[in-house]
């Protein structure tokens, strides 16, 4: 299943991320998800877990404008999810620098079955396969409608 959030928050993982204050926001603008999901009686899904994530994220805290590099991953049901925090690096370079990599990682991934784009973002789908058991899907997202981001873009 490919899902689309814009923004995540220190409950989405499982800690806080950045110092600068309470607020604890996150514009997500890159993501790459290796996620299965297992196929189980609805009984089941309730009490097992029933979807597994390797992430991926470039997020900027929207508050104080760093941007992190994130690596994390989830195990999760109706009942119960934990959060794993891999890794979290500050990106200490320009907004411009941060952008060109972000976009060169992006089309890195060129062998995509599917494409989606919207004005805010896209999103191209790696590889998905389904057996009796599982989906796996593997996809990118990329935001491409940051003000702080695409601001010399944006001004021409």
């Amino acid at each position: 299943m490919v899902t689309v959030n814009k923004y995540l928050y220190e409950d989405d993982f499982g800690q806080k991320i950045c110092l600068c204050s309470e607020k604890q926001e996150y514009k997500v603008l890159f993501r790459e998800v290796n996620e299965t999901e297992l196929k189980t009686n609805d009984v089941d899904s309730v009490t097992k877990a029933s979807i597994y994530k390797m992430e991926k994220l470039v997020v900027m805290c929207t508050e104080c404008k760093k941007i992190y590099f994130v690596s994390m991953s989830f195990e999760g049901s109706f009942k119960s999810q934990y959060v794993t925090l891999e890794s979290v690096e500050l990106f200490d370079g320009e907004v411009l620098e941060a952008r060109n990599l972000i976009n060169r990682i992006y089309s890195e991934y060129e062998d995509a079955i599917v494409d989606i784009a919207t004005d805010d973002y896209v999103i191209k789908v790696l590889s998905k396969s389904e057996d009796d058991e599982k989906t796996n899907t593997r996809y990118v997202y990329l935001n491409r409608e940051d003000s702080i981001l695409y601001a010399d873009l944006q001004s021409e």
